[in-house]
């Protein structure tokens, strides 16, 4: 695919709009621990899988899907690691620091999974 100031526009628009409903979300109910499950809400994932397939190939849209499903997975090891760091280092900065770079390389090890399990 390449660049496209109104892909880059509509997905903005797409993303921005998500973000800012599952703000209201997390305002508006009262129990902030479901209200979270907004916080990971796949808005993004659902533009850029609607956008690859709309501008490009089923083929590139399932591509960014299977990344997509390995971005998730590397999420739930993110948050666990946020979760272990935050209550033993004591520092909500250093442990989301701490999760971001487990997130990259349990998403990236996800990846190399996935392709091996399906042969690609």
């Amino acid at each position: 695919m390449k660049f496209n100031f109104g892909d880059l526009a509509l997905r903005f628009a797409f993303g921005g709009t998500a973000v800012a409903a599952c703000h209201i979300m997390l305002q508006i109910i009262p129990s902030k621990s479901f209200a979270g499950i907004f916080a990971a809400f796949p808005a993004v994932m659902a533009a850029a899988v609607i956008m690859a397939g709309h501008f490009g190939t089923s083929e590139q849209a399932s591509d960014v899907a299977l990344g997509a499903s390995a971005g998730m997975m590397g999420c739930t090891i993110c948050v666990f690691t946020a979760v272990f760091c935050m209550e033993h280092l004591k520092s909500w900065s250093l442990s989301i620091i701490i999760a971001l770079i487990v997130w990259f390389f349990s998403s990236y090890a996800a990846i190399r999974l996935i392709q091996g399990l399906l042969g690609k």
